[in-house]
């Protein structure tokens, strides 16, 4: 084992930002010419008073040595499962560990980690760290074509779903001399990531949160579907600011919506069925605190597809035919606000629905609201009116039962309103 005292002295704390201290860092590295970069990573955060620790693919050696990874402040390097005084290392590293970061992570690193494949040190090291409740980050770095390569993309969303923060890329000038997407990310702003990350994972006030966003689509055949305009912008949002305030949040998404630009678990879902299922399992599976359910969720599904005759038509099948009239019929779909308390893990989960109106009237915009607390049973009513939303002008008001409502100019006050009625849950 290649220790920190092949480089005559262990880390030790030094000055720096108090919020990282004592922190044990497992940096993963994979062969690329961005571990020139990474490796400033490791200098930095002891420099903070982090423990760094190095694991390595065989390939690394060919960019960077050992030596000057433990000459910038790693406590060692582990870069052989089969070494005699490193069989153990995989497991107990992870253990050690309160935050593993991948970085570089090239495109093949990520596929094996999205497949399971587990042949040298880093990649059985992260099979046997995931599941422990620490955060994984993976920091990309490829060239453009092997970013938008399809088993890159599809590894990417599997490794999201599996609760993976992984980082986007940078744009700019490449190693190969080509310009595009794919550079791995400065120094400092994987810093402020990590820095963030550690403080969400350390906070007592912290709570898991599901935040449902933007609008199913309800298939009529292979191309055509009933939408509606939800682009799941508030959603994401909140979610940014939630997680700024220290809460670790899961962000369910509709294929189409503005994603969060703060690292979290994510899963997509299109129609209405997909969004329950994927609601029921992760409800069943984690302990959430609260869930926001802001996806706009269709009223109706497509029951069958006719012909102006009443006959019948494949919609499976593929694309139908445009040369004729067709008629939908449809069957209303269930209300999945009001499942959500029965399928929650946590009995006493904190539900959170919206409700949009669209009428002038102020009575029925307060009926509305009153129909989906009786219905419902939630504990909070997000509401905001078609009628006030313009380009630049956005407006909620915060409902609960014993409180007067919150009025709320866009959705960074939503989120803070949010914030505190979050304290309010276990």
């Amino acid at each position: 084992m290649l220790k920190s005292e092949i480089a005559g002295k262990q880390p030790g704390k030094r000055p720096g930002k108090p919020v990282n201290a004592t922190a044990n860092i497992l940096l993963l590295m994979s062969g690329s010419i961005a571990c020139a970069k990474a490796s400033s990573l490791i200098s930095e955060w002891t420099k903070r008073g982090c423990k760094v620790r190095v694991a390595c693919t065989p390939s690394v050696a060919e960019f960077i040595g050992p030596a000057t990874l433990l000459g910038l402040g790693a406590e060692m390097i582990f870069d052989n499962v089969f070494a005699p005084d490193q069989t153990m290392e995989h497991i107990s590293l992870g253990k050690w560990a309160d935050l593993i970061i991948a970085a570089p992570a090239t495109s093949n690193l990520i596929n094996k980690l999205s497949t399971g494949i587990a042949d040298d040190a880093v990649t059985t090291l992260w099979q046997a760290a995931y599941g422990q409740g620490k955060p994984m980050l993976i920091v990309p770095a490829m060239n453009t074509r092997m970013w938008r390569y399809p088993a890159t993309r599809e590894s990417v969303g599997r490794l999201q779903q599996w609760g993976v923060h992984v980082l986007p890329v940078g744009s700019g000038d490449l190693a190969c001399g080509e310009q595009g997407e794919g550079r791995m990310l400065e120094p400092a702003e994987i810093l402020q990531t990590v820095e963030r990350l550690l403080v969400a994972a350390r906070s007592p006030g912290g709570k898991n949160i599901l935040i449902t966003a933007g609008g199913t689509r309800e298939p009529i055949d292979s191309v055509r579907y009933i939408g509606n305009l939800s682009s799941g912008r508030t959603a994401s949002r909140l979610a940014d600011e939630l997680m700024d305030a220290g809460h670790r949040v899961t962000w369910l998404g509709a294929e189409d919506a503005v994603t969060p630009t703060r690292p979290c678990a994510m899963q997509k879902f299109y129609s209405f069925d997909d969004l329950a299922l994927q609601l029921q399992t992760l409800l069943a599976a984690h302990d959430y605190a609260a869930v926001i359910h802001a996806a706009a969720v269709s009223d109706f599904s497509v029951a069958a597809v006719l012909t102006q005759a009443g006959i019948p038509l494949d919609s499976l099948a593929g694309k139908l035919s445009s040369e004729s009239d067709l008629l939908l019929r449809l069957k209303p779909n269930p209300k999945l606000l009001d499942r959500i308390r029965n399928w929650s893990r946590n009995p006493q989960i904190l539900v959170i629905g919206f409700k949009l109106t669209d009428t002038k009237d102020l009575q029925q915009r307060f009926s509305a609201v009153k129909k989906q607390f009786d219905d419902s049973g939630v504990d909070a009513i997000v509401h905001n009116d078609l009628m006030e939303i313009s380009r630049g002008n956005h407006p909620f008001c915060l409902h609960t039962p014993l409180q007067r409502p919150v009025a709320c100019k866009d959705s960074v006050t939503l989120a803070r309103a949010l914030n505190q009625l979050m304290e309010t849950v276990s």
